[in-house]
Formats: structure tokens, sequence, C-alpha cells
């Protein structure tokens, strides 16, 4: 029995968004007050409704700061702000912010955001320790800089443990960049193959190129508001249950028994208790995803499917758009761009909202022909896991 005292009492009422570029020529705050207004204008709200702010980063700060957003978007009040320094581990904890933030009457409407110019401005730059504490100091002095060289032991192991080659990683490349295809904001949209995966260059192992997330400049936005606050209509997704957002992202958790046991593994059973739900009614999963492998790890310690099963049932095409649990609809970090997990909440809640998703390509009403049409048959509930599994999110569509 569930004892979430905030089950459906809070929703995202509205989600925006910037195309996903190689070089945006704006500026971060611009892009993070673009989506922003795209968001809030999707809620239904005006700019001067919001009256919460949460944001997140990791290493340096590269997304606007409350205090400026406040600013730009003319806020009147601004009740409750957070800017956490645990970057994609906090996506799905910055939706939890806000919900508490709502639910508690603190605030009537929560805008969670996230911006970057990270391609075209890049932070991390050769020799810049921007993070002189925490888990990098154990890894950057040994070479380990690259995230590839952090999470590819972890992975190796995974795939040792379960006679996995780099080629059973090559399903879920092409199945993500297929979804992109479909999805307008995406970076990149061209179609690849099994042949085009193997054929990618190796960055570190147990990873090719197209094993990779890219690097992008972006923006997206999220309102959160109280059920009761919520506009009537199609448009808002309940927020069913949230966990995490503590632990930062180690890849492997302390406690953890095997070298690939992420903390995904210790939080799942929670959320789903939390939810009132099993892994068997997960309608669509949006998993954090720097690499093929982390995401597949993220799938079988989620329970979507059995330990070591995730490539076999890949190739079945159980996690297709028409399989019975879709995942990365949108094409993810590994093909429409990297937001620091806030793209698979704008996602999931696209997928679950009555009106459906709007920017892929269908003409009207969507028809699920997967030639133009990304939107799932009739889904209820959404999983939103953010990195490594320290937090994560079940949405339900609001019936």
């Amino acid at each position: 029995m569930s004892t979430n005292r905030m089950m459906d009492r809070t929703a995202i009422t509205g989600v925006g968004w910037t195309r996903m570029t190689k070089k945006s020529g704006e500026s971060v705050l611009s892009l993070a007050v673009d989506a922003s207004l795209d968001a809030i204008s999707d809620a239904g709200l005006k700019p001067t409704d919001i009256d919460g702010l949460v944001t997140y980063y990791w290493g340096m700060r590269d997304t606007p700061a409350p205090a400026q957003m406040a600013e730009a978007l003319g806020l009147i009040s601004c009740r409750m702000s957070f800017c956490d320094s645990s970057g994609g581990a906090w996506a799905a904890a910055a939706i939890g912010a806000a919900a508490m933030a709502v639910y508690s009457g603190v605030c009537k409407h929560v805008l969670v955001y996230r911006a970057a110019n990270a391609r075209s401005e890049p932070m991390f730059l050769p020799g810049l320790d921007t993070w002189h504490s925490g888990q990098r100091q154990w890894n950057e002095p040994f070479g380990a800089q690259h995230p590839a060289t952090i999470y590819g032991p972890h992975v190796s192991a995974w795939m040792q443990e379960h006679g996995l080659q780099n080629a059973d990683l090559a399903p879920l490349s092409v199945l993500q960049r297929g979804n992109a295809s479909l999805n307008r904001k995406a970076l990149m949209t061209e179609r690849i193959t099994v042949t085009d995966h193997q054929e990618s260059p190796w960055i570190v192992e147990p990873f090719r190129l197209l094993d990779c997330s890219i690097w992008n400049d972006g923006a997206v936005a999220v309102v959160v508001s109280a059920t009761k606050d919520a506009r009537k209509g199609p448009s808002s997704v309940t927020i069913r249950a949230v966990a995490g957002g503590t632990t930062g992202a180690p890849v492997r958790r302390r406690n953890a028994a095997a070298h690939w046991e992420m903390n995904a593994s210790a939080l799942a059973p929670e959320l789903y208790r939390l939810a009132g739900v099993k892994p068997s009614d997960i309608d669509l999963a949006e998993v954090y995803d720097p690499f093929t492998g982390v995401a597949l790890m993220h799938i079988e310690q989620f329970g979507l499917c059995e330990p070591g099963t995730s490539p076999d049932r890949l190739r079945q095409g159980d996690f297709a758009l028409d399989g019975p649990i879709p995942v990365n609809t949108h094409g993810g970090h590994l093909s429409e761009g990297t937001t620091a997990g806030l793209g698979h909440v704008v996602e999931a809640v696209q997928q679950l909202r009555g009106t459906g998703v709007r920017d892929d390509f269908c003409d009207g009403s969507h028809d699920h022909d997967r030639r133009y049409c990304r939107q799932v048959r009739d889904p209820e509930f959404g999983l939103v896991v953010s990195e490594s599994g320290d937090s994560a999110l079940i949405l339900r569509r609001d019936s």
C-alpha cells in the first residue's frame, strides 16, 4: 500500500523548448527565457503567475541563476528557488522540489528550466578542474576526465556478466535515432543502421561514437502546479510519485553488491511503492542515456525487463514506439540533444497529455503512422529516470 500523500496532488501543466542546435547564436539566458515563455504559455499562464524557480547544473554553472530568470521574466514575486549542483542526477528531483513547493502552498506555479550553450560555449576546458571535491578528486588525477572513462568500467562489467558485446548496444542507438527523426526539435535526425554503429570509431571501450550522447545548445522548461490550480483540460499530467535526488551520480551505489549496480536498483522499488504501481504498469519510459549501455542498465534496474535481456528485448521491438514499453521516444540524449535529463520529462508529458505530442510531423490528429508520427498509443503511466537512477518519477495521464 502506498503512503504517498502527494500522489496526484500536483501536475505538470506546461512544457516548452527551443530547438537543439550546434550553435544557437543566442545567450544562455535568452534560450532559457524562450523555452520558459513557451512552457508558461502552454500552461495557460502569464509570466507573472510564476512564483517559484528551479534549475540545476554540474561542475560550472552553465544555466541562468534563478535571480537572472526572475528579472528577465518580470516576476512579481518569487517565494522559492533552487539551483542545485547535482547535474543530470537531479532532473526528476527538480520536478519533485517544485511539486513539494506547490503541494505545501508555498508557491502556486513553479518553473523548472535548464539551458546551456554546451556545444558553442563549452565550459569544460582541458586541465580546468571545476570541482575540487567529491568524485572528481578520485578520477581526474588518473586521467578519467571524459564521462566515458567513468561509466565505461561499470558498463563493461555488466556486459561481461551477461556475455554481451558492443554490437548488442547498437539497436538502442538505431532505435533512438529513428525516434529523433520524428522530432522537429532534435539535433541528429538522419536515420542510422547497426552497420553505421559498428563502423563508428571507438571513443573509450566499450563505447563507440554512436554509443555516446551529443553536446548541443538549447533549453527546455516545465511548469509545475497544484492540481487544484491547474488549467482544466487535456494538457496537464499528474505527478504520481517522485523519489531520490540526494546521492549524486557516482554510477555504482555505495553498498552495491555488483560493480554495475546503480542507485536505480535501490530507488526503483521505493518509487513503484510510492506510485502504487508495478513495472508492468509502465506504458513508456524516458531513461537517462549518456551512453547506450547506461540506458540499458537503467531499463533493467527499473524492472522493465530481466537482467541481461534488454538487448534481446530491443531486437524483438519491445522498446519501439509500437512495442509494449516504448523507450526514449524523442531520441534522448543520444539523438535529440543533451538537456541533463529535463528533456526526458518534457517528452513524457507530451506523450501522456490528452493533446499528445506537438513537435512531431503530424498534420492534425495523431494516426500513429511512423513515417511522421511518434505518438505512443494510449499511454497512462510514464517513467522518467535521471542519471544513474539517483532520482526518478512516475507521471500519469490526467483523466
